[in-house]
């Protein structure tokens, strides 16, 4: 994972629906909503980049892209690209 030394400022972007899970259960202490309507629910994130943290952004599938930082986006792509692969 990109730099897991320090904590990094993530911003996420969901659908709204998802938003609505994600309001009722942030994903950290740190969570700040930037974006909040019926097209986009954006939040902001200090938090390390582990792997469990890579994972926890996986399992929100399309429902989610990463905006920043453009490292972390890189790996969640090519984790996609890797999974979409196997069904080739």
């Amino acid at each position: 994972a990109p730099n897991a030394d320090s904590p990094s400022e993530v911003i996420l972007s969901f659908i709204p629906f998802q938003g609505r899970y994600i309001k009722s259960m942030p994903l950290h202490e740190s969570q700040q909503i930037l974006i909040d309507t019926e097209e986009e629910f954006r939040i902001k994130l200090k938090v390390y980049i582990t792997e469990d943290f890579v994972m926890e952004i996986v399992s929100h599938g399309e429902r989610v892209r990463v905006l920043e930082p453009k490292l972390l986006a890189e790996e969640i792509r090519s984790i996609h690209d890797e999974a979409a692969e196997r069904y080739e």
